[in-house]
Parts: C-alpha cells; sequence; structure tokens
C-alpha cells in the first residue's frame, strides 16, 4: 500500500480496524499517525455537539415519561454493569524506568466490542534533544506491536489515548526512543 492511498483511507480507520494492510502502514508511518489521531479528535467533537445539540431539542417530559426514562436508564446501567464485570472493567498500571522511579500510569478500559482505549498520562520522561517516544504493547501469546508515538512537553510530561484492538490480552507497555526500539526508557 502506497503512502498516497493510506492516507485517503485514513477516516475508514475511525469507523473499522479490519483493514490490515492499512494498519500496517500506519504503524510505521508518524505522518499518517498524526493525522489519523487529528481526524479522530475531530470526529469525537463533532459527535459532542452533536449529542449536545439532541440534548438541547428534547422537550420536558411528562410524569408517565419521566418514569419510562428511568426504567430505561435503570435497564442500560445493569446491562452495563454486566459487561464491565465481564471484561474487568479498568485496568491500571504504572510504567516505571530500569531505576524503579515511577514515570507514567496508564489506564486500560473497553471502550466497544471491537477496540480497547489506552489513557496514558507521563511525567518525568527522560528528555534531550528528542521530545518524540514510542508506545509498545504485548500480551503472552502474540508478538508485540508498535501502539503509537507521542510527545513531551520540556518535563517530560504527557497525556495521551490510543486504541488497541480488543482481540488481544493486552498485559505489557512499554516505551522506547523511535531511533532505538531495542532500548526500553520505561515499561510495566
Amino acid at each position: 500500500m502506497t503512502h498516497g492511498e493510506a492516507w485517503t483511507r485514513l477516516p475508514d480507520l475511525l469507523e473499522d480496524r479490519d483493514d490490515v494492510p492499512l494498519l500496517a502502514h500506519v504503524r510505521v508511518c508518524a505522518d499518517c499517525q498524526r493525522q489519523l489521531f487529528l481526524l479522530g479528535r475531530v470526529d469525537r467533537l463533532l459527535r459532542e455537539r452533536d449529542s449536545s445539540e439532541v440534548v438541547s431539542r428534547i422537550r420536558p417530559l411528562g410524569r408517565r415519561g419521566l418514569l419510562t426514562s428511568a426504567a430505561a436508564v435503570a435497564a442500560v446501567a445493569v446491562a452495563l454493569a454486566l459487561v464491565l464485570s465481564q471484561r474487568g472493567g479498568t485496568q491500571g498500571m504504572v510504567l516505571r524506568m530500569a531505576s524503579g522511579h515511577a514515570v507514567g500510569r496508564a489506564k486500560m478500559t473497553h471502550s466497544d466490542p471491537r477496540n480497547d482505549s489506552l489513557s496514558l498520562t507521563a511525567h518525568g520522561l527522560p528528555v534531550d534533544r528528542s521530545h518524540m517516544f514510542v508506545l509498545w504493547a504485548g500480551d503472552n501469546t502474540r508478538p508485540s506491536m508498535q501502539v503509537g508515538r507521542f510527545m513531551v512537553d520540556r518535563s517530560g510530561g504527557c497525556s495521551v489515548r490510543f486504541n488497541l484492538p480488543a482481540t488481544h490480552d493486552w498485559n505489557q507497555f512499554w516505551i522506547t526512543r523511535p531511533k532505538t526500539p531495542d532500548t526500553i526508557v520505561a515499561s510495566t
């Protein structure tokens, strides 16, 4: 797959994560990763705007409508609790340097049937000339994969979010520099 083909198909990844050739290109192309990140932000903002407009157009409910709505909300809450209890809910991990110094927290949540969401908050990552790092993920049954690249501020801090396929049991995360993937900066 050429870079041009991948660039035009990046919006497809917002809805569908099963395009193996496209995912393979995005894993190694920083420009496509950055563009996909920006597309995801715009998509989230548009969805939030649409949902807030819908809420503002809802007319007041009568007593019967309120009871029906309350019953529906209770049913959704029970269903959500069942789903989260089956998936284990939220999984949190601490990323540490070789010295044992904690430099970040990773929080894994289940987004939808096909995706897990990883929130990474880092502080004090070593910064020299490059503020760029690479996040990797692994499980016990499949080869590791590059999750994505991220940048930190001058103090080595950041707050980023990545989506991962829900088909893995992610249990290992580590951070490297882009040019030295064999040298681990921090890991869980």
